[in-house]
């Protein structure tokens, strides 16, 4: 048996340990993002990595697995940018022609209702003057325009960055893939929790990472695709461009593709197509209902063996504190409570509850009973 260490010698490692880990922490803050996101793809990918490791070398396997993902996830994206840009020109122009405007500015003014609520208001001391209605209609315009203009301007830098953020994703990947046997033995050393329990943390975290990532990317495919083949259906402009748009904002909860649909309805009951409008507002609230608050909270909660309800809250809490990637931070947050509390059922409580009903146990025989 060694002979402890000094009390000094002890807390000086301790303190430059601190020091290295802040240190470290500092320098790959700026590509937290996209390690976490290579680590998700890695515990995807990892099975079809494996495979091609029983045939070929470990660095050509983990070349082909990143081209696979290449092909999953970047080339996808480049079709839907380039027909994207192919359709923005027509809905531009369209949008200059501002007929959508008149006819709200139109229904506004010939709307009872409208004219009940202003002399309403009106006796509250409160004047809506319909006949300004053009001028602010002009102002809306103008500044819809302007944003439009400075998200198109932005559009190379932002696929520039997108590039380069995605060269440090499929190469964390490639790494990953490879050291994965050392990267967890190195955790496995570096954790003081029994073998057992670290390698049931890993198995768990990757299985739920991997669940959160596909039933995610499935919830806003589907979506997208639904949306812009009702667009093709309904004889809609651009259904491309708008079932891109559905898919990218299909990951936001609760709003989702309300904020495609719902003012597509409005601009479609202005134009006197009450039928379309309905249809619209329906096939919102059914793809709504039976996307995200059916299967992607059921496909995640089974893998992570939790309530959907439960799901559905952790993905609006993690992105009211994180964003968009809020909707993997939160279920993954909830998965890691009860995976410890499953740890605690299982490998703690027998422990504390023998040693409650044995009354009292000597200071040596606690500290030689592990959990397992």
């Amino acid at each position: 048996m060694p002979a402890p260490l000094p009390a000094i010698q002890r807390i000086t490692f301790l303190l430059i340990f601190l020091a290295a880990l802040l240190m470290l922490g500092l320098v790959l803050w700026p590509f937290w993002t996209q390690l976490f996101l290579a680590f998700l793809l890695a515990s995807v990918f990892f099975p079809a990595y494996s495979r091609l490791c029983a045939h070929i070398s470990p660095w050509l396997a983990a070349c082909l697995t990143c081209l696979l993902i290449t092909l999953c996830v970047f080339l996808p994206l480049l079709f839907c940018i380039g027909a994207l840009s192919a359709e923005i020109p027509g809905v531009i122009q369209l949008a200059k022609k501002n007929d959508v405007l008149v006819l709200l500015q139109q229904s506004l003014q010939q709307n009872s209702l409208v004219h009940r609520a202003s002399d309403l208001l009106d006796g509250f001391g409160i004047h809506m003057e319909l006949d300004r209605l053009p001028g602010l209609i002009t102002d809306l315009t103008t500044t819809v325009g302007v944003f439009i203009y400075n998200q198109v301007s932005g559009w190379a830098a932002n696929i520039v960055r997108f590039i380069l953020q995605f060269i440090v994703v499929i190469t964390g990947v490639f790494f990953l893939l490879i050291e994965y046997d050392r990267l967890t033995d190195f955790l496995l050393r570096l954790s003081p929790l029994p073998e057992s329990q670290n390698r049931f943390l890993i198995a768990r975290f990757s299985t739920i990472s991997g669940a959160i990532l596909v039933g995610n990317s499935l919830s806003g495919l589907i979506q997208g695709v639904c949306g812009g083949i009702f667009f093709a259906v309904m004889g809609l402009i651009s259904p491309v461009l708008w079932g891109s748009v559905m898919a990218v904002v299909a990951f936001m909860p609760i709003v989702g593709i309300g904020l495609v649909l719902l003012p597509t309805a409005l601009i479609l009951a202005l134009k006197g197509n009450g039928w379309q409008a309905l249809a619209t507002v329906l096939f919102y609230l059914l793809l709504t209902f039976l996307v995200d608050y059916l299967f992607k909270p059921k496909f995640v909660g089974n893998q992570a063996n939790l309530p959907p309800l439960l799901v559905l809250l952790s993905i609006i809490g993690g992105m009211s504190l994180s964003g968009v990637m809020g909707i993997i931070y939160g279920p993954l947050a909830v998965t890691a409570f009860f995976t410890l509390v499953d740890m605690y059922f299982l490998e703690y409580q027998p422990y504390l509850d023998h040693r409650d009903a044995s009354g009292h146990q000597d200071t040596s025989e606690v500290g030689n009973a592990p959990p397992r």
